[in-house]
């Protein structure tokens, strides 16, 4: 009997651990955050059953000088039932989570909470970059937190980080260290994707309020390029694109997406409030990089086309659209920035069509 018991533990064991290692499989077969995030919840929503997880993206902002956190609810997860960050609609965390999230933040640790009234305990445990920022968080709300239970989630968690760290180097142009092409398509076609899904009035309103509706695809060219590469020789080119990479960095916020596209060609996927806020964001990129001096080259100038993402079949009419807006502006003078919409509404341009291809006109 007693050897009989040894056995059904013994294979208790050994499906856990079967089932442990099955997971690690399906958390590492994806090459995209949000479904490597997804998988992960789903991960330890089916290791722990009865709990609840809730993984938290964290940015900081500058407010007047002073550094504060911001948290962003990216998936939820409870009883093997994960929801993904554009069906949730959580934006205040009460004052107990945030005092926690300082706490794991300074110790640089995990913390808990005990919650007498719902017989629980809050686990917090921070993620990190392999630079040591801080990346996310993730709440463990359990009535049965083990050591082991916290080992394994510790674990995993290291195991998801390491991995994400090996997805961005992936992601990283090699001469920039800006985001690659290879992602661009998938960025823009979340964007239109969680456009549609707010596209009732009310919901559409709503968010306009938290976190400003109107998205931007803003497609970036060094003026005469090629004159800088014949003149000056190919490591001046390539100093100027490095240190142009730079200057975009210090222009756009944190939040916003960098990549260069191609060549002299860079996208910038930013949100404002506002066409005239987006407005004002590409002239004061195109004035700063024109009011800049490039070592050994001296002035040099961009132009820009711009294109709002909203509702579009598909990424390429976006990059076709900004890629209009961008030869009008190359076209007429250069060093300046042209808006898909505002040309079209002028008449100064055809509207982009699904079968138009990326203009192979010479700019140089």
């Amino acid at each position: 009997m007693m050897q009989d018991r040894r056995s059904n533990c013994g294979f208790t064991s050994k499906l856990s651990t079967l089932k442990i290692v099955d997971s690690l499989a399906e958390i590492t077969r994806y090459k995209d955050r949000e479904l490597l995030e997804r998988s992960l919840a789903v991960t330890l929503s089916e290791l722990f059953l009865s709990d609840e997880f809730r993984f938290y993206r964290i940015t900081t902002v500058d407010v007047d000088g002073i550094i504060e956190l911001r948290l962003s609810l990216l998936t939820y997860a409870n009883q093997g039932v994960v929801i993904s960050e554009h069906q949730i609609h959580e934006h205040e965390l009460p004052p107990w989570l945030l005092e926690l999230v300082t706490q794991a933040v300074e110790t640089q640790a995990l913390v808990e909470r005990h919650d007498p009234e719902n017989a629980a305990t809050h686990i917090l445990y921070p993620v990190y970059t392999k630079h040591d920022d801080i990346y996310g968080m993730l709440l463990h709300k359990s009535k049965q937190a083990s050591f082991e239970s916290r080992r394994l989630i510790y674990g995993l968690l290291r195991i998801y980080s390491n991995y994400l760290s090996l997805l961005e180097e992936s992601h990283r142009d090699t001469l920039t260290n800006l985001l690659n092409r290879e992602i661009l398509d998938s960025e823009i076609t979340k964007i239109i994707v969680s456009n549609a899904q707010y596209h009732d009035y009310a919901a559409a309103k709503r968010r306009r309020t938290l976190d400003g509706s109107h998205a931007w695809l803003c497609l970036l060219d060094v003026d005469h390029f090629k004159r800088i590469n014949d003149e000056w020789g190919h490591l001046y080119g390539d100093e100027v694109l490095i240190l142009l990479a730079r200057q975009l960095e210090n222009i756009f916020r944190k939040e916003d997406l960098l990549f260069r596209y191609g060549g002299e060609e860079f996208v910038a996927l930013f949100r404002t409030f506002s066409c005239e806020d987006a407005q004002m964001v590409c002239e004061r990129t195109r004035n700063t990089i024109a009011q800049y001096s490039f070592p050994g080259v001296g002035r040099v100038t961009i132009s820009i086309g711009v294109a709002e993402i909203t509702r579009q079949p598909g990424s390429s009419i976006v990059l076709g659209q900004a890629d209009k807006a961008l030869y009008y502006a190359k076209e007429h003078g250069r060093n300046q920035s042209c808006f898909y919409d505002n040309l079209l509404a002028q008449g100064l341009i055809e509207p982009q069509t699904i079968n138009q291809s990326k203009s192979s006109i010479d700019f140089f």
